[in-house]
């Protein structure tokens, strides 16, 4: 690279494809020199295919070892003969398995991530550390759908609720007439039956009045020797021994009268008390089916209540779905075996990489700018404000805020976190190889766990521990404790690495005259 003529440079965001573009190769193995032969293992921290060759002009195998054969590739071993200060600029890559946060635009105050999305610090970190879920996207149109197959389901559920009300209340009614028509039979067989208990009764009393009738006239005038009896009552109607007279006749009707005045009311009292024990009996049937049949409407209105309430909380539910919401674990399941087809959910900064993908700034922008101006309160208008820095400071630059979420994870070279053999047989490392090997072997634990289909639990926790291990890879001073090697002191990450007195910028490359390769 040039550096004449050089009067600034900017950082910004790299976009995976620019990562691979820097890379030489893919590192996919953690380890790092062979300890019997001291040579860099094949695909491993210190490649030399990758990286380029650790002795000036020689291939790994030893099939090419002279200058004249700089830039060929070697077929055996496949790295390139050239000088080995390559190794101090040639970068590598790891391929993620699972999309990993950028620590520096979570952890760090401000979090840009945080104030891009408008999302507290504490959700953040639950989600990217798997602990809730978030709504990544909602599809209005099977949220249309949804809602009109509930207000179906419900228009379905009233109309089966209310025809089985009202054939309940049918078989009621049904069971009652039957009832009543039966009580209605009986009473008029009783009046049948007390009609001709009367008229029986009467004819034999009406008989004997007209044979004393008969018998008083042809002895009228005549002195009776013997009594005269009413045959029924064994009642004298006339004494022995007294002048048979027109007035005994009267006598006679009178006591006939009399006779059948009391008898038939003996019978009507009879009977008024037969029909009275009938119309108790209708009476309590109609009241006993009135009160079912205004109980099973009650239930019918309680039911249509209770359902309408439930209908609204879900319709309710299925309208403030939308991105950036965050569910427990048990709502989730709960709303996708509900609304399954209506939206996606999910942890981690693959999460985060599916909202920031489709983020657009543009739109984003013009509502914060809408959302300054027109704002009352001061509080939003600040937090507005400042977020529209952020989406004004991605519009500029030409970064898109995915690139916040690492996909590819760039290997530094290796002549910047070397391996140096000491005295003894034992070797001093660089942290950085430490932090990395981390960060390789749960990634390929990762790619094993989803090529076996391994459960959703385990998945989640392997992903967890691959964003630790490169949030620890990339600033170990931030995220809790601080990883160190066997209980010793905190490895330092890349952060540390720059930062502060006896970081780079400070302590090699500000105000002096420094290579700038690496």
């Amino acid at each position: 690279m040039e550096t004449k003529g050089l009067t600034a440079l900017r950082i910004s965001l790299a976009s995976p494809e620019t990562i691979l573009s820097w890379s030489y190769g893919e590192v996919t193995k953690p380890e790092t020199i062979n300890y019997r032969r001291l040579r860099p293992e094949k695909d491993g921290l210190f490649c030399e295919a990758i990286f380029g060759p650790t002795r000036d002009w020689q291939c790994y195998c030893g099939k090419y070892k002279n200058v004249r054969y700089k830039g060929i590739i070697c077929d055996k071993c496949g790295v390139e003969v050239t000088r080995s200060d390559v190794r101090r600029e040639r970068m590598g890559h790891i391929m993620l398995a699972a999309p990993v946060a950028h620590i520096w635009y979570t952890r760090r105050v401000p979090s840009y991530l945080g104030l891009l999305l408008d999302v507290s610090r504490r959700n953040l970190d639950r989600v990217l550390y798997f602990a809730q879920y978030i709504v990544t996207y909602v599809d209005e149109e099977a949220r249309q759908k949804a809602l009109r197959r509930l207000e179906d389901e419900i228009t379905v559920s009233e109309r089966e609720r209310a025809a089985q009300a009202n054939a309940q209340i049918a078989e009621i009614k049904t069971a009652r007439d039957r009832k009543l028509a039966e009580l209605e039979s009986r009473r008029k067989k009783l009046e049948r039956q007390y009609d001709e208990q009367i008229a029986a009764r009467i004819e034999p009393i009406i008989q004997e009045g007209q044979r004393l009738e008969t018998l008083l006239k042809e002895k009228s005038g005549q002195v009776l020797t013997e009594p005269i009896r009413f045959a029924e009552s064994e009642e004298v109607i006339v004494e022995a021994g007294v002048k048979v007279t027109a007035a005994h006749i009267s006598q006679v009707q009178k006591f006939v009268r009399a006779r059948l005045e009391t008898l038939e009311n003996e019978l009507k009292d009879e009977k008024q008390r037969a029909l009275d024990e009938i119309a108790t009996e209708a009476a309590r049937l109609k009241a006993e089916a009135d009160e079912k049949m205004n109980a099973l409407r009650l239930q019918w209105e309680e039911q249509t209540t209770d359902a309408q309430d439930q209908n609204t909380r879900l319709r309710d539910e299925l309208l403030e779905l939308r991105p950036l919401t965050f569910l427990s674990e048990s709502r989730y399941r709960e709303l996708k075996q509900r609304w399954g087809q209506v939206f996606r959910a999910d942890m981690g900064a693959e999460a985060f990489y599916d909202i920031l993908r489709r983020l657009d700034l543009d739109k984003l922008a013009e509502e914060l700018w809408h959302e300054v101006r027109t704002s009352k309160s001061k509080q939003k208008r600040k937090k507005a404000t400042t977020r529209l820095k952020v989406v004004e400071a991605f519009r500029r630059s030409g970064n898109r805020p995915e690139w916040m979420i690492l996909t590819v994870l760039p290997v530094i070279p290796p002549d910047l976190r070397p391996m140096v053999q000491l005295d003894g047989g034992r070797f001093a490392t660089s942290d950085l190889n430490d932090l990395s090997r981390r960060v390789i072997n749960r990634n390929n634990r990762l790619k094993r766990l989803l090529e076996l289909g391994a459960p959703d639990v385990i998945v989640r926790n392997e992903k967890r521990m691959l964003q630790e291990a490169v949030d620890s890879l990339i600033d170990n001073s931030q995220r809790g404790k601080a990883l160190s090697r066997r209980g010793r002191r905190e490895l330092k990450s890349l952060s540390d690495m720059l930062k502060g007195k006896k970081g780079r910028f400070r302590r090699n490359l500000l105000g002096k005259r420094v290579d700038y390769s690496g």
